[in-house]
């Protein structure tokens, strides 16, 4: 039987809100709301007066990709270079807009893509290209950017995992960014994704117009989601509740998955079996615009800086302890989940976990983006080499620098200790 203060207070999963945002928002259940108010709120924290960029809200990135698509109307079996690590319902829209999504390595250290990348796979088919930085690592992209921006390519950018504050300085030769907000995002709103578009207001009106074509999301269905993620929330977020929740099911429910029970609870929506884009095709609900623009006024950027600090300290004893972190090699590196490459993930995840330390393997909906059928595309293999051996740590902005060192320190020794139990390893 493990003791309780064997347990570090920590999960792989954080909700990032607090309290006072729920109770904040909780009038915009009641009245009606002037959203352009709103939206006119989050464009002022986010623009900063530029003339030349647009802000679009919508319920999710999917949303917000399927409505860019939409408006460009590619012709179908046009291609689309994208980094190849990303959540399979992304690659979906793609496929379900009529385009061929074609996949790139991404590397490890960096987590990025070089420009030799792209170019190997640049085709007269090609209309665009869409960079995804994944688990908070904001790779160098200018000079694929400006590469393509040289072919006349439509530029993308994914930002679901990398959001570190609502004015930081994007590439202004990117045409499309969207940011999401969902439930276990950095500044989490429980849902809601915030687009930039560049330097084309023809594109943002086709978007609105579109977007103004659907109905609103239900606010019952907000409110239902915020229900299912408040007791995630008390469970991952207090130490407290955390490691005496965690003492009882490891001693008491050995055979109940309590973190599969945490991430289904958290899960963004309910697929559309007969039209999975009909899932996303919804106008943002009042709560939820509210909490969008009160998240983005309330960021704390130092905050969410020395938590980095923080997270950065454990990186370098995993790096010295011989492991990757992936992203590490990223000059302002952020964080979104703690990944780190183990050679026996399985072996290392009980270890670890029988020693108090919260480990994870299926966190996250990320995957390995599989190349189209034919001769000329190329399977992302060696992104697969090392992407099938991350394990997701327990660290997050929540998590103090005692316990990050404690859970970084006892991942090396476990490490060592797989491997002079099997050398092969």
């Amino acid at each position: 039987m493990i003791k309780a203060d064997q347990i570090v207070p920590y999960s792989a999963l954080y909700i990032d809100m607090q309290y006072r945002h729920l109770f904040n928002t909780l009038w915009s259940y009641l009245k009606p709301i002037d959203q352009d108010k709103y939206i006119q709120q989050i464009e002022e924290v986010w623009l900063g007066g530029l003339k030349n960029q647009k802000i679009l809200v919508t319920l999710c990135v999917r949303a917000s990709t399927d409505l860019v698509l939409q408006a460009l109307n590619w012709p179908p079996g046009s291609e689309v270079i994208i980094t190849g690590i990303n959540i399979p319902d992304m690659v979906q829209v793609l496929r379900l807009n009529g385009l061929i999504p074609v996949p790139i390595e991404v590397d490890p250290h960096t987590l990025g893509c070089t420009l030799d990348q792209f170019k190997k796979f640049y085709t007269e088919k090609t209309k665009g290209i869409m960079i995804s930085y994944v688990f908070g690592a904001k790779f160098d992209a200018s000079e694929i950017i400006d590469w393509a921006k040289s072919k006349g390519l439509f530029i993308m950018e994914d930002e679901a995992e990398s959001f570190s504050a609502p004015n930081a300085k994007l590439n202004p030769n990117v045409d499309f960014s969207t940011f999401s907000f969902g439930s276990i995002k950095t500044c989490s709103a429980f849902g809601g994704s915030i687009s930039v578009i560049r330097n084309n207001e023809a594109l943002y009106r086709k978007m609105k117009a579109i977007q103004e074509t659907y109905p609103k999301w239900s606010q019952r269905n907000y409110f239902k989601r915020t229900l299912k993620n408040l007791i995630p929330m008390i469970l991952l977020n207090s130490r407290t509740i955390n490691r005496s929740s965690r003492w009882i099911f490891i001693n008491f429910f050995p055979n109940w998955d309590y973190k599969e029970f945490v991430v289904n609870s958290i899960r963004g929506f309910q697929k559309n079996p007969d039209d999975i884009l009909q899932t996303y095709r919804f106008r943002v609900p009042d709560p939820m615009l509210v909490m969008l623009a009160l998240r983005m006024k309330t960021f704390d950027t130092d905050q969410f800086n020395m938590s980095i600090s923080r997270q950065l300290v454990g990186q370098s004893i995993l790096k010295k302890g011989g492991l990757l972190v992936p992203g590490h090699a990223v000059e302002d590196r952020k964080f979104w989940l703690y990944p780190v490459v183990v050679q026996d993930p399985e072996t290392t995840y009980k270890v670890l976990n029988s020693r108090g330390i919260d480990a994870y393997m299926g966190v996250t909906q990320l995957d390995i983006v599989e190349s189209p059928i034919g001769s000329s595309y190329q399977y992302p293999n060696s992104t697969l080499s090392y992407f099938k051996n991350i394990l997701y740590l327990p660290i997050h902005q929540n998590a103090d620098l005692k316990s990050i060192q404690r859970i970084c320190k006892e991942v090396v020794e476990v490490v060592e200790m797989l491997k002079s139990q099997h050398p092969k390893l």
